[in-house]
C-alpha cells in the first residue's frame, strides 16, 4: 500500500456514492489485519466458495466487492473512516488540496431546485456572472423541471478544458439566462470576510483544506486594514479539514502553547504549538451541530485558552484523526489512525464542545442559512452584541 500520510479531521467521507475495490485487495486488506485468527478472511472466503458452487443466479463480481468493502468499513464501528473508490479517488484528493475541476461553484438541492451556495474567485462561474443564490434550472440541453437535479449536474460536471452551458434564473421558475463556460480546476473558496458595523469584522472559514490558512491570512489582514477591532469567526456548517491549516490559523489567535496533542495506535504523540505572537483582538466564534472535528476543535482552543467567546448550539464531537492510504488497485481507505486532544488534553469524541452562550436558529432560518443576511442571522448578532 501506499502511504500517503494525509492527517485530517474531517467530517469524513460518508457523501462518497459508493465503493470500488478489488475482490483480490480486500481478501488481501483481510489478511494484512490478521484479526480473529483470521476471522474475516475465512467468513469471505466461505461465502465465496458457497456462492460458486451453489447460487443459481449471475454473480457480478465487481459489486459483491463493493459491498464487501462497505460492510468491512461499517464493521469497524467508527462512522469517520470510509473507502474511496478508485474513480473517485482523484476528485478526493483534488478536494482535499483546496481545488475542483468545473465551473467554481458550490450548489445546495432543496425541493428539487439548484440553488448556487458559493461562487469561488475567479472561477468560470464567477466570470460568467453567476452570483451565490442562484438557480440553476438546466444545462447541456437538459432541465431540473423535465430531467431532475442530479441528471443537471451531471451534464455540469466534465473535464478541465472543455465547453459547457448552464441555464441560469432568478428563481426556479423565472426566466433563464443561457452561459456558456470553459470548465477548468479552480480553487476553492475556504475563507472570507466583510466588515459589519465600524470596527467589527466577520470571517467566514468554509473549511480547513490545504490552502484555507493562506486564505484566511489574506483576510484577516484585509479585515484589519479596514479598521477591524473585534472578530467573530463563523465555523457553523464547516466540515473539517487538515490539522496543519487549522493550527496555522489558531497560531496568530492564540498565546505561546500546545495547539493540540494528536496520539497513535501505540502511544506516539505528534504536538501542534503556537508561538509568542498573538493578535490581541476581542474574539467571538460561532458553532453549530455541523461544526465538525477541525472545526470544533479550532472553536475548542480558542475557548480553554480564554480568548474567544463561543455562541450558538452544541458541536458534533468528533475525536480522531484520518490517514488517507491508498490501495493497489487505485481505490484508498480513509481510516481514523489518530486520536486528538485539545490544549488542555481534553477528548471531544462523543461530547463537543457547548456554546458559551447558546443561540438556535429557528426553522426558516436555519432552512436559509447560507443566505442569510448579517441583520437577519441571531446567531451572528449576538456574537456581535457580545464584543459590544
Amino acid at each position: 500500500m501506499k502511504n500517503l500520510r494525509e492527517l485530517r479531521i474531517t467530517a469524513g467521507t460518508a457523501l462518497l456514492l459508493c465503493v470500488t475495490v478489488a475482490a483480490a485487495t480486500m481478501l488481501g486488506c483481510y489478511a494484512a489485519f490478521g484479526w480473529r485468527s483470521g476471522a474475516v478472511e475465512r467468513k469471505l472466503r466461505e461465502l465465496d466458495r458457497i456462492v460458486a458452487a451453489r447460487y443459481v443466479g449471475t454473480a457480478d463480481e465487481q459489486a459483491v466487492a463493493d459491498y464487501a468493502a462497505v460492510g468491512y468499513v461499517a464493521g469497524l464501528g467508527d462512522q469517520w473512516s470510509s473507502y474511496i473508490p478508485a474513480d473517485q479517488y482523484e476528485a478526493y484528493q483534488l478536494s482535499s488540496a483546496g481545488k475542483g475541476c468545473g465551473i467554481g461553484v458550490t450548489v445546495l438541492t432543496e425541493d428539487g431546485n439548484i440553488r448556487v451556495s458559493l461562487v469561488y474567485d475567479d472561477s468560470p462561474a464567477a466570470q460568467a456572472g453567476i452570483q451565490k443564490g442562484d438557480y440553476i434550472v438546466g444545462a447541456e440541453g437538459l432541465t431540473v423541471a423535465q430531467d431532475g437535479a442530479d441528471a443537471v449536474v451531471d451534464a455540469i460536471a466534465g473535464e478541465a478544458g472543455t465547453e459547457v452551458t448552464v441555464s441560469v434564473a432568478d428563481t426556479p421558475d423565472g426566466a433563464a439566462r443561457a452561459l456558456t463556460m470553459e470548465r477548468a480546476v479552480v480553487t476553492q473558496k475556504m475563507a472570507w470576510g466583510e466588515m459589519l458595523d465600524g470596527t467589527v469584522g466577520y470571517l467566514r472559514i468554509e473549511n480547513f483544506h490545504e490552502g484555507a490558512a493562506g486564505q484566511f491570512q489574506t483576510v484577516l489582514d484585509g479585515l484589519l486594514e479596514q479598521g477591524a477591532q473585534k472578530l467573530v469567526i463563523d465555523v457553523r456548517h464547516n466540515g473539517g479539514g487538515r490539522v496543519k491549516e487549522m493550527s496555522e490559523m489558531l497560531d496568530p489567535l492564540l498565546p505561546e502553547g500546545t495547539i493540540m496533542t494528536l496520539r497513535t495506535k501505540d502511544g506516539t504523540e505528534t504536538v501542534y504549538e503556537s508561538d509568542a505572537d498573538m493578535l490581541d483582538l476581542p474574539l467571538a466564534v460561532l458553532v453549530d451541530g455541523q461544526s465538525i472535528s477541525a472545526a470544533e476543535f479550532f472553536a475548542a482552543a480558542l475557548q480553554e485558552y480564554g480568548r474567544a467567546t463561543l455562541v450558538g448550539t452544541h458541536t458534533t464531537g468528533k475525536g480522531r484523526a484520518q490517514q488517507t492510504i491508498e490501495l493497489s488497485d487505485g481505490s484508498a481507505v480513509n481510516l481514523s489512525v489518530e486520536e486528538y486532544f485539545t490544549p488542555q488534553g481534553n477528548s471531544l469524541a462523543g461530547v463537543g464542545i457547548a456554546p458559551d452562550v447558546e443561540v438556535a436558529l429557528s426553522e426558516a432560518q436555519a432552512a436559509e442559512f447560507y443566505f442569510l443576511a448579517p441583520q437577519d442571522d441571531p446567531q451572528l448578532q449576538k456574537a456581535v452584541e457580545l464584543l459590544g
